[in-house]
């Protein structure tokens, strides 16, 4: 991946987590922006967000796609880049998995 896709990727995440943070109501909900990987053309990204607790994921990534619109729009005050990509929001079930993973080692561990 070019180094400046990587540079373009690192600025929208912190953006993007801090307009989540200050800006948007997920009462009772905590989302992390993990990761965020821009097409080359910089026209679209996807903003991959992990959700706390779990249950309310599907609600919490359906007000953001909601409010994609809003934080496009703050994006383009906040950074200065000629165009802002679209932006696609998706779960980032990475930690759930990794937490299975790691409960299967236990149990293998602990039955031996």
């Amino acid at each position: 991946m070019p180094r400046r896709i990587e540079q373009v990727n690192e600025v929208l995440r912190k953006e993007i987590a801090l307009i989540i943070e200050r800006e948007l109501e997920l009462p009772g909900v905590m989302v992390t922006v993990s990761k965020v990987d821009c097409a080359r053309e910089l026209d679209s990204a996807r903003v991959w967000v992990s959700v706390l607790p779990d249950n309310k994921a599907g609600s919490a990534l359906q007000q953001l796609r909601r409010q994609q619109g809003f934080i496009r729009h703050l994006l383009a005050k906040n950074i200065l880049f000629r165009r802002v990509p679209q932006l696609i929001f998706a779960f980032d079930d990475t930690a759930k998995k990794a937490a299975a993973v790691e409960n299967i080692f236990h149990d293998l561990n602990a039955n031996k």
